[in-house]
């Protein structure tokens, strides 16, 4: 295990400064449209946008914290496994297989929820003809969030972040990856498996099982290995996963 503490920021810090802008842009702008409201105005959705803009602030900020006190804690004690950093040519080739990864999954995903969620309508839209033409709205709706966050979603974050590049550190029982924050150091979650993987580029496939609001789940974490890591140095790190 590395001793030697590297010089980085922690990257949550900055995403928690951006939770905390957007809370009180929010604020500012939901107490501005309340005192001048007007019903012939869009005052009262920007009400309610603030409110839920808010209230998922709110949700995010207070894992983001505890994010940021278990890198330093890991950082200052001296418990990571390793920290890589990337040229720009590796990053941008990860970046772009990542986008494939990501939309291949996300694309089965949209079809798999859409399908679920025609089960789920068509019974309201064919037998309640009250509800007919809501019911129909919601239901494409619906359609059409899952296949932008599957299929469009994953192409604006290449675009967001294919002109910085990111760097890695390694926990024992997590991840940071560019400010992309993963681990299984919770109640109900544990690695499942970590494993290393030469095509279609060299990388460490992470999966971690968990527990949220539809039951039972896994992610898989993708790291981009850097061109001087050797074999020996990847095995040494996969066994130090916990």
């Amino acid at each position: 295990m590395n001793t030697a503490t590297p010089k980085i920021k922690n990257p949550q810090r900055a995403v928690l400064k951006r939770w905390i802008i957007t809370d009180v842009f929010f604020i500012i702008l939901s107490l501005y449209s309340f005192f001048t409201f007007d019903i012939n105005s869009a005052d009262g959705m920007l009400i309610m946008i603030s409110i839920v803009i808010i209230l998922t602030s709110l949700f995010f900020i207070k894992p983001t914290m505890k994010n940021i006190k278990i890198i330093d804690d890991a950082i200052r004690n001296r418990v990571m496994i390793t920290h890589w950093n990337y040229t720009s040519k590796e990053w941008f080739n990860y970046l772009n297989y990542e986008k494939k990864y990501r939309s291949e999954s996300g694309k089965l995903m949209a079809y798999f929820l859409s399908g679920f969620t025609i089960i789920i309508f068509v019974p309201f839209i064919l037998f309640i003809p009250e509800g007919k033409f809501a019911m129909t709205l919601v239901m494409f709706a619906l359609f059409g969030m899952y296949f932008f966050m599957g299929l469009i979603f994953p192409k604006i974050v290449f675009l967001i972040r294919k002109n910085r590049v990111g760097k890695v550190i390694l926990f024992e029982k997590g991840i940071l990856i560019d400010k992309e924050f993963h681990s299984w150091d919770f109640p109900f979650s544990k690695l499942n498996h970590a494993e290393f993987l030469n095509k279609p580029y060299s990388h460490l496939a992470i999966t971690y099982d968990f527990i949220d609001r539809t039951g039972p789940s896994s992610y898989t974490v993708n790291i981009p290995i850097p061109n001087k890591i050797n074999k020996i140095a990847i095995n040494n790190i996969l066994s130090k996963f916990k």
